[in-house]
């Protein structure tokens, strides 16, 4: 490894669970080995820190203070800390595919340092099983550019997440990047890497405040940055809106896995045996611990 490293890996967690030690295997799995790692507490009160605490690894730094920030605002603090050209940011709960890093720091390399990359994903269960593709592609331009990329997936040059940090605003801590996202389309370009490099958990694990959370954010966001009296305005109101109601019901009935499900397609066989190959590849890799 070089002494500055190319890529900068940043997870931000507070109480993952069993599933923390699974994205930490992710990274080690990587093809990509030149990168560092930066491991940010949020306050936890389960042992995550303590796995974090004992990887074994020159890449790797764990900082925590004891404190619930909000996730926002540990991004923000990553970014701060990142010692390489690129920043790849990730979910504690989440699983990189074993090619994830090589793909999109290849695709960061090739084109301007204002270039935003995300990619596909498969989505995963509570119980880490591969249960789908997760529908992607946001519009870029208008309301539509909050639902840019599926947010564990994205990477971009260090700098410019420092010129472009995650509000810190609590209206926005269920939905930082979807107002990211609507903030800089217009000053950078988003590639979306077709093929899932991110395992993305959500079936089974759905989270009905997560949920109202995010879509109360993003009324205020719809206010804040396209709250001119047009039609597509109120309708984008109306839709979100709506969807928080159907989700609520959902809630009430217990039947929220079927809103998930629409999240995500079947898997075709070259996909499955894809996505099957890359979560072997994690399982199997051992933390130097």
């Amino acid at each position: 490894m070089s002494q500055t490293p190319k890529v900068t890996i940043g997870i931000p967690f507070r109480n993952p669970g069993k599933y923390f030690a699974l994205a930490l295997k992710s990274v080690f799995a990587q093809t990509f080995s030149d990168w560092e790692l930066i491991l940010m507490d949020d306050g936890s009160l389960d042992d995550a820190l303590t796995l974090a605490r004992s990887v074994n690894d020159p890449r790797v730094r764990v900082y925590s203070d004891g404190i619930n920030k909000r996730m926002n605002v540990r991004f923000n603090e990553l970014v701060s800390l990142a010692r390489a050209p690129y920043f790849f940011r990730m979910d504690a709960d989440d699983i990189m595919h074993p090619e994830r890093i090589e793909r999109q720091y290849e695709v960061l390399v090739r084109n301007r340092g204002n270039t935003v990359v995300g990619s596909g994903a498969y989505s995963l269960d509570a119980g880490s099983n591969i249960v789908g593709v997760r529908r992607t592609g946001g519009k870029r331009s208008g309301v539509g550019v909050c639902q840019s990329f599926i947010h564990p997936s994205v990477a971009a040059a260090t700098e410019w997440f420092r010129q472009n940090p995650y509000s810190e605003s609590i209206a926005y801590y269920r939905c930082q990047d979807s107002e990211l996202w609507s903030r800089t389309a217009s000053n950078s370009t988003f590639i979306t890497i077709s093929d899932p490099l991110l395992y993305y958990r959500e079936a089974g694990v759905f989270s009905y405040e997560n949920y109202v959370g995010a879509q109360m954010g993003h009324l205020v966001l719809l206010q804040a940055r396209f709250g001119r009296p047009r039609l597509s305005y109120f309708v984008a109101v109306v839709k979100c809106l709506a969807k928080t109601l159907l989700v609520c019901v959902a809630d009430v009935l217990g039947c929220e896995d079927v809103i998930v499900a629409r999240r995500y397609t079947r898997l075709t066989s070259g996909q499955r045996r894809h996505a099957e190959e890359g979560l072997a590849r994690v399982l199997s890799c051992p933390l130097p611990i």
